[in-house]
């Protein structure tokens, strides 16, 4: 199972951008699992899962540390996944880890605990072949160890002096916890040396940097309550996030395993079928 990790400054594109690879990926047939650590829950929102649909973990975390604590995560984490999960009508397991309920409740500490013991879990199953974690906007969640080792840390950000700045410190820190590989996507450029420039900016390399141009599109689908690649499979932006994906694959070395899609006129991927994904409960989909 390979493991990203989605870091970077709020606002950027990441929850556009990791919905569509999440659907291009599980309409190729992989199997994937995304934690969705981010405390808004967008992902689960983009792929139509109404925010009240599924119990989140930290509505629980008390609970589940006390459940965990006694009888061990391999005997709990099938329950928890059960209770904190859905399951979208391509097959994408979603576990929502939530936000904090109430004022002085405290951090997402024991959270964000509970979703890398789920982690290691999902890993041992030996069921999937792709994990992402959709972290919390900014860099705490890299702070709390959440993604060492993983293979890539996709990094989000836009081409503007903030929010490069948050990538250079997602990026640092993802190479003081031993993630394999970066790749870091610049968002809703207007021209093609926003990229380097921004490369510049981080202190990535710039092979390691790839851009997704400025596309109309993707507002229209977001306003609409659809997804991306169904809506406008021709747009720009989806031929960019084609484009993603396979550096996504390259990075990660699965190019021959995973998604090895024929290239159109255009050297991307050639687009799957659309189909609007809807979610399931993991107890409706068994």
């Amino acid at each position: 199972m390979k493991k990203i990790i989605a870091t970077g400054k709020g606002g950027v594109g990441k929850t556009t951008t990791l919905s569509a690879l999440c659907l291009m990926m599980a309409r190729e047939g992989k199997k994937v699992i995304v934690f969705d650590t981010d405390p808004s829950m967008n992902l689960a929102m983009t792929f139509g899962i109404p925010f009240d649909a599924v119990s989140t973990i930290t509505e629980d975390k008390a609970a589940i540390s006390e459940d965990i604590e006694e009888h061990g995560i391999e005997e709990s984490a099938p329950e928890i996944l059960e209770e904190h999960s859905v399951l979208t009508e391509d097959g994408i397991r979603i576990v929502i880890m939530g936000a904090i309920e109430h004022g002085g409740d405290g951090c997402l500490c024991s959270a964000i605990s509970t979703i890398g013991m789920l982690l290691e879990y999902t890993e041992g199953l030996g069921e999937y072949d792709i994990a992402l974690v959709d972290s919390q906007a900014g860099p705490e969640v890299l702070g709390r160890g959440l993604a060492s080792e993983f293979d890539l840390n996709l990094i989000l950000t836009e081409p503007t002096t903030k929010s490069s700045e948050v990538s250079r410190q997602v990026l640092k820190l993802g190479n003081d916890l031993g993630v394999k590989d970066s790749l870091m996507v610049v968002n809703m450029i207007d021209e093609p040396e926003d990229v380097a420039r921004t490369a510049d900016m981080v202190k990535i390399s710039k092979d390691r940097a790839i851009g997704i141009r400025f596309d109309r599109c993707v507002v229209k689908a977001d306003r609409a309550g659809e997804l991306l690649p169904d809506v406008y499979p021709d747009s720009d932006a989806v031929a960019d996030l084609r484009a993603v994906k396979a550096a996504v694959e390259k990075c990660i070395g699965r190019t021959d395993g995973i998604g090895s899609a024929r290239a159109d006129s255009t050297g991307h991927p050639a687009a799957t079928p659309s189909r609007i994904s809807n979610y399931r409960s993991p107890a409706s989909a068994a």
